[in-house]
This record gives C-alpha cells, sequence and structure tokens, in this order.
C-alpha cells in the first residue's frame, strides 16, 4: 500500500503520478491493494479521475478506450467510434491528473493501448499482472520503452500464518466470534497454497456445509470437502470471465485434451472466425489459463499435453 500510494501521490500536488505496475501470484491482493489506493487518493483529492479496466473482458484497444471515455472523463461514446475520435476525448477532457487501473494487463491484445495512454497528458496507470517478464515479451519495442520506467511492486503468495489470520478476521467480522476454532483456519491455509482467494471460498463453502448439518460452528472434519467444492465454484466464475479466443480453447481441450500445442491449435484455427498468432496463443492465453488453474500441462515422450484441470472437468458452461 505504501509503494503504491507513494507512486500516486503527485497527484495530490496537481501532477501526473509515477506508472505503477503490480506483479505477483494469483490470490496475492494485487486489485484489492490497487482499488485500496485510489480510494485512499480519492479522500485527498475528492475529484480525481479515475476508471478501471478489467483487460482480461476488455482486451482491445477501443474497448480500453471507450471505458476510459466513459469513466475517466464522463463522456458519452458509441461501439462506432473510431480509435482517434476516443483519444480525441479523453484528452480534451482530462483537465486533471487521473488514474487507471490496468487489472490483467497481459491480456491486452493491442497492447499498442499503452502507448496511447502515455501520450494523454495527466494520466497515469496500475497495471496488474502475474509476471514481468511474460508482459514485457508481449510488447513492441515502441510500447515496451514507454513502460520500462516506473514503480515495481511485487506480491508473494501469502504465508500459512497470514491466510489463517485472514480467515480468522473474515469469520469473526462476518460469521460471529465462535464461528470457528483456530484448526479449522489452519487447515484451509495449509490447502490453499498461499491463495487468499482460495482460502476464503472454502471457508465460505465450510460454513454453508456447516448450517446444513445445522451446526453453529464450522467442523474441521468439513474442511477437505469444501475444499474441491470451493474450487468448483471458482472454476464456473472463472470460466464466466473468459473472453472468445479463451472459451474456444477451452471447450477444445473439453472435448478432445489433452493435446500437444500443435494439436491444440490447429482445432483452434479451424473452430475460431479471426484467429490469434500460434506465439500470442502460447503466451498469452495459454499462460493465463495456465496462471489461473484453468488447465494443467504435463510432458510425456518428450512432449507438452494441455488439458483442462481437475476441477473444470467437472464444470459445465451452461451450469455458469
Amino acid at each position: 500500500m505504501n509503494e503504491v500510494t507513494d507512486a500516486l501521490s503527485p497527484i495530490e500536488d496537481g501532477f501526473r503520478a509515477e506508472n505503477c505496475f503490480l506483479f505477483g501470484p494469483s490470490g496475492a491482493g494485487k486489485t484489492t491493494v490497487a482499488r485500496a489506493s485510489v480510494r485512499a487518493l480519492r479522500r485527498e483529492v475528492l475529484d480525481v479521475p479515475h476508471a478501471y479496466v478489467n483487460c482480461w473482458q476488455d482486451y482491445t484497444r477501443n474497448a480500453v478506450l471507450e471505458i476510459l471515455a466513459r469513466d475517466l472523463v464522463g463522456t458519452a461514446v458509441s461501439r462506432t467510434s473510431s480509435t482517434s475520435e476516443l483519444i480525441k476525448r479523453v484528452k480534451m477532457n482530462l483537465n486533471s491528473p487521473g488514474v487507471v487501473i490496468l487489472d490483467e494487463v497481459d491480456q491486452l491484445e493491442e497492447t499498442e493501448v499503452l502507448y496511447d495512454l502515455h501520450e494523454i497528458r495527466g494520466l497515469s496507470w496500475i497495471g496488474i499482472a502475474n509476471d514481468e517478464i511474460d508482459l514485457l515479451a508481449g510488447l513492441d519495442d515502441r510500447v515496451r520503452s514507454r513502460v520500462s520506467v516506473g514503480y515495481r511492486v511485487r506480491f508473494d503468495s501469502y504465508s500459512d500464518d497470514m491466510i489463517a489470520e485472514i480467515l480468522e478476521r473474515r469469520a469473526r467480522s462476518g460469521l460471529g466470534p465462535n464461528a470457528a476454532e483456530a484448526d479449522v483456519f489452519e487447515r484451509i491455509a495449509r490447502l490453499c497454497d498461499g491463495d487468499a482467494r482460495t482460502g476464503i471460498k472454502t471457508l465460505r463453502v465450510s460454513a454453508r456445509f456447516a448450517m446444513d448439518e445445522g451446526l453453529s460452528t464450522i467442523p474441521v472434519r468439513v474442511v477437505d470437502d469444501a475444499l474441491p467444492q470451493a474450487k468448483r465454484e471458482m472454476a464456473r466464475k472463472t470460466y464466466s470471465k473468459l473472453n472468445q479466443h479463451q472459451r474456444v480453447i477451452y471447450e477444445i481441450l473439453r472435448e478432445e485434451g489433452p493435446l500437444i500445442q500443435r494439436e491444440l491449435y490447429e482445432r483452434y484455427t479451424r473452430k475460431h472466425a479471426d484467429p490469434v498468432t500460434l506465439r500470442y496463443l502460447r503466451d498469452s492465453h495459454l499462460l493465463k489459463l495456465e496462471h489461473y488453474d484453468l488447465i494443467e500441462t504435463e510432458h510425456r515422450a518428450g512432449k507438452k499435453f494441455y488439458d483442462l484441470s481437475i476441477e473444470h472437468h467437472e464444470v459445465h458452461p451452461e451450469q455458469v
């Protein structure tokens, strides 16, 4: 929080802030810290222009610029607005330093939008991604030179003790002071492998299981059954966020996996009307699906096979 608020602090004096990148594994609190930092800034500068873009869902250049035109500067835009028109509207209407959160920034298909944002006077961004190397590998030289400076804030996975404390506080606040003993929080923390999001969902499912049994406290015995159910529920939510390319990959692996990369790409190009290159598929879509445990890989006979994760084999799209 201190590092991100330091990066944003020039806005309090009317100046453009430093661009800031948050890198780290899923469930480590990157988005939470970014949003909280912007809220803290708005307590100091009440009318600071700000916007949030989920680049996993809005991954094209125009989609990002439409959100900025609408949310950052409050102008009405049509779906037919050109890129140049959107940039012009943002530039004309951004009258004070502002900030945009670019969540899942490594999912942008048209990364030149980062260059566009750099050229908008007074605008800075907080970019959120899993890995810096993966992000930079997908940028051309012009864009890379613009994003190579700025703050880097690196997040590690939570320790078991940290997750247990997070869960205890959540339970005390949301369920009551006697909802569970410490061994419940400790068991969940050991099972969720440093991912606070998984831990919180498992606590929620454990509480639901206890309620179904008519219990007033959560017994530790329900935790092991709650974890796979929590992962299935998270899998359904994650599926609902996939873009068109990722859904095609997902469905191919559901029907025909495991597949080697060449086989997967051949089927993808047949099923998608506007396929991306093999390199982009590998370095962006497949990598992101692995990061979020939607797919898993296995090496056999010197070849790398892709398949859905166990949880996703049990999730049907019609359930989303």
